[in-house]
């Protein structure tokens, strides 16, 4: 499980499930990440390459604020996408 919670990645932009799953592992696997600030850059190196930048540049002091700004720019991220398929739509 440990090896599961080093190499753990977000897939698409399904962040709920990354965010769970990161939170159990966490919880099964306590002597894997016993600091919060490297539970915060374990979190974060999961991330897309984007939001991980985002992320990491505001400096997050612990996992709350990490995912839920996280979680914050992964909707921008879904929304923006959703917007640029309907002005493509738009234009047919």
């Amino acid at each position: 499980m440990e090896d599961e919670l080093r190499s753990l990645k977000l897939r698409d932009t399904n962040i709920v499930v990354y965010t769970l799953r990161f939170n159990e592992l966490v919880i099964l696997c306590p002597e894997a990440i016993p600091i919060e600030k490297k539970k915060v850059e374990a979190y974060i190196k999961g991330l897309p390459e984007n939001i991980k930048g985002e992320v990491t540049s505001s400096r997050p002091v612990n996992l709350n604020v990490t995912v839920r700004m996280a979680h914050t720019l992964m909707e921008q991220k879904i929304k923006a996408k959703a917007e640029r398929i309907a002005e493509g739509n738009k234009r047919k």
